[in-house]
């Protein structure tokens, strides 16, 4: 039997050590092949023609360099810019055909992400805002937010994963120089993209200054080719003939550069940008828009796998609103650890709830469906056709079915009654317990959030929000002989709507148990927030959520464990009550911040005073008769002005 050859089972099999460059590039010691015959004469003979191909690919290896080539970097990196220009162009030339285009804010724009990818080109996947690289954006012109925004595009970038680059966009590129994908390469390759989106951003001046390198002599080049040799005319006759004869010929048509998902991030930005500019969108709309901007695209990438805006079509579109619907946790969003999680992590969290607690409601689907579309308006109308396509409308959910008064459970006078009756409103323990009933000997009250917002639902009929993120100077005591609340949009929460801006009197009642007093010891405090015991400089969350989550024990010890019946059925019982005393549905719009359903109701109308509304809200009954006025008496670290025990100090550094 020959050296190499071997037979098993009455079939020979050809073996061999690899030379030891071929098993460095092929990561393995040696060569076994099943030669599928049972005659060892042609075992030999294929056996010797293995040897010979051996030989010659051990002869390659050892002249093989798997590494790129620095021509090859460079026409990568070419490739890179150059698609990257041809898609900035086509970005820049729509939006200065739009009617509202702001050329410093594109401007800065384009650096913002310039300096994007800089840092990546300079520090790689993981780069972060440092110290130096504060001090050379600011020395470009980037003031504070600028550099925040840059933070935030990384922090984009990476949430979308979208840094590092795809793998098959890497892929793509070293097999379009005919290299091999080794990890070197793909680090090489991985440089490169950087360093080239870097480039391309750069030119600025190019896209917006009308600094263009190629414009210099073109007339001139132009002109010059006038005197080229005339082409040949053929005569109708004969062009008739050729069209009957000849096949037609193929026209030579650049390829058409796709934009990305990561553009469709570009295009809800400018979105944002716009409607904070013109005064439409506060900041937590802004949050919320790119909320689910960045999920959208996280869903298109990771779920649907597409890569392109030309991809997408109504079925995809419509596979995320289904996954809004059932296969996402209800309250996704309310945790800023949503942001980072993948499409898979969240489908996980919510599959490990009950059904009930899956998918978000109609609603609120309906608003991040608003968003998209005005994306998707704004794309189309700069050239992005295949969004003009997707109807949006038949994806949202359907109108309320119920009567509206039906649509909420309601809550019995006497059950507001017994809410007042609870520890926090005549005895706590202590002021960090109390929802705890305290000794009776004692009779201790705290004035707080706890204490006077639930008085003061029930007796101005203003929502939670509203109430919670009061300034101290939004409480009028000393204009005239009825105090009032002056509901608006302030520095610390917005409003529900415009005729959400309105006065609203204080009953007699929230003044006998000592409110005046309390936003005077406030005030003199030097606190701007009238109730900063539900304040944390850590937590973006509205200042209604801290205090919903004192106030659900209270509810729970009073008896009120109905869902649905919270602090906004409070807010439903004093709408209820004025109705009961014939106060007319205009006057009750008029207290509770709601608008009129007619064009005479609402525009041909003027609200009520202050001394007409205060009428009204003395109609009340009252259900805080039992509650004793107490001395002020404020919880400790507000009465210290310190920070609130429950903040969380590293929540509010900067994220890198």
């Amino acid at each position: 039997m020959a050296v190499h050859i071997f037979r098993r089972d009455a079939v020979y099999y050809w073996r061999r050590r690899a030379p030891r460059s071929l098993a460095n590039f092929l990561d393995r010691q040696h060569l076994f092949l099943s030669l599928k015959t049972t005659s060892r004469t042609v075992a030999r003979r294929l056996a010797a023609q293995l040897d010979l191909i051996l030989e010659d690919a051990a002869m390659l290896a050892d002249n093989f360099d798997p590494h790129l080539s620095k021509s090859q970097i460079e026409t990568m990196l070419r490739r890179v810019v150059d698609r990257q220009l041809v898609k900035l162009d086509r970005l820049a030339y729509a939006a200065k055909s739009s009617s509202d285009f702001d050329l410093e804010r594109v401007r800065m724009g384009d650096k913002q992400a310039f300096w994007t990818f800089a840092l990546l080109d300079a520090q790689g996947a993981a780069a972060v805002v440092r110290y130096e690289d504060r001090v050379r954006m600011a020395a470009d012109g980037l003031s504070e937010a600028d550099i925040e925004a840059v933070n935030c595009h990384l922090t984009m970038l990476r949430r979308n994963n979208m840094v590092p680059t795809n793998p098959h966009i890497l892929d793509h590129m070293i097999g379009a120089v005919g290299a091999l994908p080794t990890a070197m390469n793909l680090g090489v390759a991985q440089g490169t993209y950087f360093r080239g989106m870097k480039l391309a951003l750069a030119e600025i001046d190019r896209r917006y200054g009308g600094r263009r390198i190629e414009d210099v002599g073109f007339v001139d080049r132009m002109l010059m080719s006038m005197n080229d040799p005339p082409q040949q005319v053929v005569s109708p006759e004969a062009g008739i003939d050729l069209r009957r004869n000849d096949p037609p010929k193929a026209v030579d048509r650049p390829a058409a550069t796709s934009l990305s998902m990561t553009d469709f991030s570009t295009f809800a930005e400018n979105v944002i940008q716009q409607n904070a500019k013109d005064g439409h969108w506060d900041e937590k709309t802004q949050r919320q828009a790119r909320s689910i901007s960045n999920l959208f695209v996280k869903f298109m990438l990771q779920d649907q796998l597409v890569q392109g805006l030309d991809e997408l079509d109504q079925q995809r579109v419509g596979k995320f609103a289904d996954f809004m619907r059932s296969e996402v946790y209800k309250h996704y969003g309310k945790s800023p650890k949503d942001e980072h999680r993948t499409i898979a992590e969240l489908r996980a969290d919510a599959s490990a709830c009950d059904a009930k607690n899956r998918g978000i409601g109609g609603d609120t689907l309906n608003r991040h469906l608003t968003f998209l579309g005005q994306i998707f308006r704004h794309a189309a109308a700069r050239g992005v056709t295949s969004l003009e396509k997707i109807d949006l409308v038949k994806l949202r959910s359907k109108g309320k079915k119920k009567r509206a008064r039906d649509e909420r459970a309601k809550l019995p006078i006497e059950k507001a009654e017994a809410i007042f009756r609870t520890p926090p409103f005549n005895n706590c323990a202590a002021w960090d317990r109390l929802a705890e009933s305290g000794p009776e000997t004692v009779r201790q009250i705290f004035h707080c959030a706890l204490y006077f917002v639930p008085i003061l639902i029930y007796y101005t009929g203003c929502r939670r929000e509203e109430l919670c993120g009061l300034m101290v100077d939004d409480v009028v005591l000393d204009n005239g002989p009825i105090p009032y609340i002056h509901i608006a949009k302030n520095k610390r929460r917005r409003i529900k709507n415009p005729q959400s801006q309105r006065n609203v009197p204080l009953n007699p009642e929230v003044l006998r148990l000592k409110f005046a007093e309390y936003v005077r010891a406030i005030k003199s405090l030097g606190n701007e927030l009238l109730f900063p015991d539900l304040y944390s400089p850590s937590s973006r969350s509205p200042l209604g959520d801290r205090f919903y989550k004192e106030f659900k024990p209270i509810l729970t010890s009073a008896g009120v464990t109905e869902e649905g019946l919270g602090s906004h059925a409070v807010r439903h019982l004093f709408g209820a009550q004025l109705k009961k005393k014939s106060v007319v549905e205009e006057d009750r719009a008029d207290l509770l911040g709601h608008g009129g359903k007619s064009e005479t109701s609402e525009r041909y109308c003027e609200p009520h005073e202050i001394a007409a509304l205060y009428e009204f809200v003395q109609k009340l009954p009252v259900v805080t008769g039992h509650l004793e006025p107490r001395e002020v008496q404020l919880i400790p670290w507000v009465a210290e002005k310190r920070v609130a025990l429950f903040s969380q100090p590293s929540r509010s550094k900067p994220r890198t």
